[in-house]
């Protein structure tokens, strides 16, 4: 659900940003608020399935990824949060949403072993996917590919 909605917003936000400079930021926005639903979304089966048998872990684990996730929510319909000088604290804010699966993967591994995580929680595509959405994060950080063509992508 996550990842379509992540996507529904992220197609409509492209679609028509070129509208006006204030329908543009309302659906920028939304896209972001696409990108922490899409993050939030992607941890919570892992959650779910890797703390099956362990109800206190798994909740104390499911409800910080959801608050984490919340409070990216609600700081990306900040109209300040969308200016352009926020663009790497924007950046932080999801990377650090992504990094925050790192205290319960370790939990796993020191409680269950490297092996066993990496065979039976599919600890190595959580390791995958939490890298790519930090070089997704670094990508849009360092303006690529704007920084390379200035001026080439600018609508207003």
């Amino acid at each position: 659900m996550g990842a379509i909605l992540c996507m529904t917003f992220s197609w409509v936000f492209h679609t028509v940003y070129c509208h006006s400079e204030r329908v543009g930021r309302f659906f920028n926005k939304l896209d972001y608020c696409g990108i922490a639903l899409l993050t939030i979304g992607s941890f919570v089966p892992w959650l779910y399935y890797s703390f099956y048998c362990r109800l206190e872990p798994k909740v104390t684990y499911l409800a910080l990824i959801i608050f984490l996730g919340t409070i990216c929510i609600v700081v990306s319909m900040w109209d300040k949060f969308a200016q352009p000088q926020y663009r790497p604290l924007r950046a932080g804010v999801f990377v650090a949403l992504g990094l925050s699966g790192v205290v319960p993967a370790m939990h796993y591994v020191i409680t269950d072993g490297f092996w066993h995580a990496i065979n039976f929680a599919a600890l190595g595509w959580l390791v995958l996917m939490a890298l790519l959405y930090i070089v997704g994060a670094v990508i849009y950080a360092a303006r690529i590919p704007e920084r390379i063509f200035p001026g080439k992508f600018d609508i207003w």
